[in-house]
C-alpha cells in the first residue's frame, strides 16, 4: 500500500473521530435522552445528514452501484420513490410519533397494543437486524475495502481471509463509536462522514466521466447517453430485476416502512429538538435520495462501458473504479470516507438495536425498576453481542445469486413490512387491538415463507407479492377488529417533550420533492435522455417546464385542503 494511501486514510478517519469526541464529551450520556436520543437537541441539518449517511452504506454504494452495473437505472426505484416515504414521515408520521413523546417504535405498539405486541414487534425487529441487516453492512464494507486497498496482497492472505480481516476491523471501529458514544456520537461522526462522502463520490462520478470520454467529461458523458440508452430506461428498459410497476407495490410498501417507521433511520428524527427541525432534516433527505442516483447507480454504468468486457461480478465494479481512477494520495481518504460510511450504518444500527433491546425488552422484563445506567449498561452489552453475532455471519452474504444488495431487499421484506402493517392498523382503525393486528401480521409472514420455500411455482416478482401478502394481512386485521373490536379508551393526556408546530414551508417542500421524484423518472425514459442525442436538450426543457407548472398548480391545490388535513393528522 502506498504510504500516501495509507496517511490520507488514518488522518481523514482520526479527524472524525477527533471531532465526534470534542462535540460529545459535554453531553449526558447517563440518561435514556441523552444516550438513545442526542439529548433532543438535533437539528435538520444534523438530521438529514445522518439518515443519509446511515442509509449510504457500502451495501448502498457498493450493492447499487452493482446493481447500475448489471441492469442499468432500471433499479432506482430503491433511491428515488424513497422520497415518498420521507414525505408521508415529515407530514404524517413525524407529528404523530413526537407528539406522544415516544422513543422507539415498540413504544408506540405497547401505548397502542400493549406489552405482547410490544415484545413481538421488538424481536421481529432485533431478529432482521442481526439476520439480515448488519451482516449484510459487514459484508458490503468487508468487500469494498479489502478490494480498494487490495488487503490480500498487503497482508499475503487469501481473498476470504482479507474479507474477515475488514469485517472484524468494521465491526470493532464500528462498535466502539455505538456503544460508548450514544447516538450524538453518532449523528456527529455522520455529518462529517457526509461532507467527505459527498466530494469523494462525486470525484469518483468526474472521474469516470473523464476516463469514458478519453480525458474529455462532456465527451463521458455523451458515451454514457448514446452508447447503450437502455441502461439509462428507468421505465421500459428489457434488463430488469424489478420491473417498473413494482414501485408502485411491494417497493412502495418497503420504502415507506424504511422511511416512516424504520427504527435506525427515524431514531435520528426522533432527537430533533422541534417537529420543525425533524421535518426540514427529513426532507433535505429525501430530496437527496433523489439526486443521489449520480452516486449510487450512474458510476456503476460508467464501469459497465469501462470494464464490462472484463467479466467481474457486479458487487466489484465500485470498488475496481475507485482502485484504478483515483491517484494513490486519494484512494486512502475515499477509503476512510467509505469507512465511514460503513461504520454510520453499522453504529447506527447497533444503537438502534441496543435501544429497542433496553427501553423494550430489558426494562420491562426487570419490572421497570432499574436505573438509567443499568439500562444503558444493558443495552452495551446487547449491542456488543449483536456486532460479534453480525460479523460471524457476514461472510456467507457472497453465496448470493442476485448480489447483496437484493438479498438484503428480499429478506428485508420478510420482516419489515408486517412493522408498517401494524404501525398503520394501530395509527388509522382506533378499535383495533393485539388481537386483530398480530394475526394479520402472521398471516403476511406465512404467505411469504410458504410461497419463498414452499411453493416456488409462482412466477411473479417478490415485490408484487409483496403488496399481495400486505393486502392480505391487512384485510385479516381489519376483519378481526369488526369482529372483536377494542373498548373505547379514554384518550390519554399527551405530553410531547419538544415543540410540535409544522415548519412554515412543510407544503412546499413536501411538493417539491414529490414532484422531483417524477420529473427523475421522466428524464430516464424515453421522452426524456433515452432518445436521440439531438433531442435530448428540447425533452428536457419541457420536462423542466412541466415540473415548474406542477410544482405551482399543486401548490395551489394543497393549500386548499391543508386545514382539513392537518385537522385529520392531530386527531390521530
Amino acid at each position: 500500500m502506498n504510504t500516501w494511501t495509507l496517511l490520507s486514510f488514518i488522518g481523514f478517519t482520526l479527524l472524525v473521530a477527533i471531532i465526534s469526541y470534542i462535540a460529545t464529551k459535554k453531553e449526558d450520556l447517563n440518561s435514556n435522552d441523552g444516550y438513545f436520543l442526542g439529548g433532543r437537541s438535533l437539528t435538520g441539518i444534523s438530521i438529514g445528514f445522518s439518515i443519509l449517511l446511515t442509509n449510504w452504506s457500502a451495501e448502498q454504494l457498493i450493492g447499487l452501484n452493482g446493481q447500475g452495473y448489471s441492469v442499468g437505472l432500471s433499479n432506482m426505484g430503491w433511491a428515488v420513490t424513497s422520497a415518498l416515504g420521507f414525505v408521508l414521515l415529515a407530514c404524517v408520521f413525524l407529528p404523530f410519533f413526537l407528539k406522544k413523546g415516544i422513543t422507539t417504535i415498540p413504544d408506540y405498539i405497547e401505548q397502542r397494543f400493549g406489552p405482547v405486541a410490544r415484545n413481538f414487534i421488538a424481536w421481529v425487529i432485533l431478529i432482521n437486524m442481526a439476520a439480515v441487516a448488519l451482516p449484510t453492512v459487514l459484508y458490503a464494507g468487508a468487500l469494498g475495502l479489502s478490494r480498494i486497498f487490495d488487503v490480500a496482497s498487503l497482508f499475503n492472505i487469501s481473498e476470504n481471509s482479507a474479507l474477515i480481516v475488514s469485517i472484524i476491523f468494521i465491526a470493532v471501529v464500528g462498535s466502539i463509536y455505538a456503544i460508548f458514544g450514544g447516538l450524538k456520537a453518532v449523528v456527529i461522526s455522520d455529518t462529517v462522514n457526509g461532507i467527505g462522502f459527498f466530494i469523494g463520490s462525486i470525484l469518483i462520478l468526474f472521474l469516470g466521466l473523464h476516463a469514458l470520454g478519453d480525458g474529455d467529461s462532456f465527451a463521458g458523458v455523451k458515451t454514457l447517453i448514446t452508447k447503450d440508452p437502455q441502461m439509462l430506461n428507468a421505465v421500459s428498459s428489457p434488463k430488469v430485476n424489478v420491473p417498473f410497476a413494482a414501485i408502485f407495490t411491494g417497493m412502495l410498501l418497503i420504502n415507506i416502512y424504511f422511511s416512516c417507521t424504520n427504527q435506525v433511520i427515524i431514531q435520528r428524527a426522533f432527537g430533533a429538538k422541534s417537529v420543525a427541525e425533524g421535518q426540514k432534516g427529513v426532507l433535505f433527505a429525501g430530496v437527496i435520495k433523489i439526486v443521489s442516483i449520480l452516486i449510487l447507480i450512474v458510476p456503476g454504468i460508467i464501469a459497465y462501458h469501462l470494464y464490462g468486457s472484463e467479466g467481474i461480478k457486479a458487487d466489484e465494479a465500485y470498488p475496481l473504479l475507485v482502485n484504478r481512477l483515483l491517484p494513490a494520495s486519494l484512494v486512502g481518504f475515499f477509503g476512510a470516507i467509505l469507512f465511514g460510511a460503513i461504520i454510520s450504518t453499522f453504529n447506527s444500527t447497533i444503537n438502534s438495536c441496543s435501544t429497542i433491546f433496553a427501553v423494550n425488552i430489558y426494562k420491562p422484563l426487570k419490572g421497570g425498576n432499574i436505573s438509567s445506567i443499568q439500562d444503558i449498561k444493558a443495552g452495551k452489552i446487547f449491542g456488543t453481542g449483536l456486532a460479534i453475532f453480525a460479523a460471524i455471519c457476514a461472510p456467507y452474504i457472497k453465496n448470493a445469486p442476485q448480489g447483496l444488495y437484493m438479498f438484503m431487499q428480499e429478506f428485508n421484506a420478510l420482516f419489515t413490512v408486517p412493522i408498517l402493517l401494524m404501525v398503520v392498523v394501530g395509527m388509522f382503525w382506533k378499535k383495533a387491538s393485539a388481537k386483530s393486528t398480530i394475526p394479520g401480521m402472521v398471516t403476511y409472514m406465512v404467505l411469504y415463507l410458504f410461497f419463498k420455500f414452499g411453493y416456488t411455482g409462482w412466477d411473479l416478482n417478490f415485490l408484487h407479492k409483496t403488496a399481495i401478502y400486505f393486502a392480505a394481512g391487512l384485510a385479516v386485521s381489519i376483519v378481526l377488529t369488526h369482529m372483536y373490536p377494542a373498548e373505547d379508551k379514554a384518550k390519554e393526556e399527551e405530553h410531547s417533550p419538544v415543540n410540535i408546530e409544522n415548519w412554515k414551508y412543510l407544503r412546499l417542500g413536501s411538493i417539491v420533492t414529490i414532484v422531483l421524484m417524477v420529473v427523475t423518472y421522466a428524464i430516464a425514459s424515453p421522452i426524456g435522455i433515452v432518445a436521440p442525442w439531438e433531442e435530448i436538450p428540447g425533452n428536457l426543457t419541457k420536462i423542466l417546464i412541466a415540473g415548474l407548472v406542477a410544482i405551482f398548480a399543486l401548490n395551489f391545490i394543497v393549500k386548499k385542503v391543508s386545514n382539513s388535513f392537518d385537522k385529520k393528522i392531530q386527531s390521530l
